[in-house]
C-alpha cells in the first residue's frame, strides 16, 4: 500500500484543476451578507431643519489664561495677579454679559488642595466654561 497515490495505475500526474466552487460559495455569502449588513451601518438621523437668515457669529472671545505655578503664585494673562483681585474682574466680566472662558494651567507638582480652591474661586465668581490645560505625552 503506497500513500499519496490516488490512482493505481500509470505515473503520477499533477491535478491540473482546481476546484471554484468552494470558493465561489464563501464569496456569495459574503456578498448576500454584505448587501443585508450595508442599509443597517449607514444610519442617519433624518431631520427637517429650519431655515433661518441669521449669519452665523464669526466673533470669538479670547480665553482667559489663568496659571499656578509651584509657589502657588497666581497670572492671569501672564501678569502677576492676587485671588481678591481674580475674583473681582471674573464678576465683572460676568456682569457685564461677557462671560469669559477660563483656561487653567497649574503646575504638576502642585498640591491638588490649591488647585481645588482656585477651581472654586472661578466658579464663585460665576464662570461656567473652565478648561485645564495639559501638556502631551512624550512618545518613548
Amino acid at each position: 500500500m503506497a500513500f499519496g497515490q490516488l490512482n493505481q495505475g500509470g505515473s503520477p500526474q499533477p491535478m491540473h484543476e482546481i476546484n471554484v466552487t468552494p470558493l465561489v460559495d464563501v464569496m456569495l455569502v459574503l456578498l448576500v451578507v454584505f448587501i443585508i449588513a450595508a442599509p443597517l451601518l449607514t444610519h442617519k438621523v433624518k431631520l427637517n431643519l429650519p431655515s433661518a437668515t441669521a449669519q452665523p457669529s464669526t466673533v470669538m472671545q479670547k480665553p482667559l489664561v489663568l496659571s499656578l505655578t509651584r509657589d502657588t503664585q497666581l497670572y492671569l494673562d501672564g501678569n502677576p495677579i492676587s485671588h481678591e483681585t481674580l475674583q473681582q474682574r471674573l464678576q465683572a466680566l460676568v456682569a457685564a454679559n461677557t462671560p469669559p472662558t477660563v483656561e487653567l494651567r497649574a503646575d504638576g507638582e502642585l498640591a491638588y488642595q490649591h488647585v481645588v480652591r482656585l477651581m472654586a474661586l472661578v466658579q464663585n465668581a460665576g464662570v461656567t466654561k473652565l478648561s485645564f490645560i495639559t501638556a502631551p505625552l512624550a512618545e518613548k
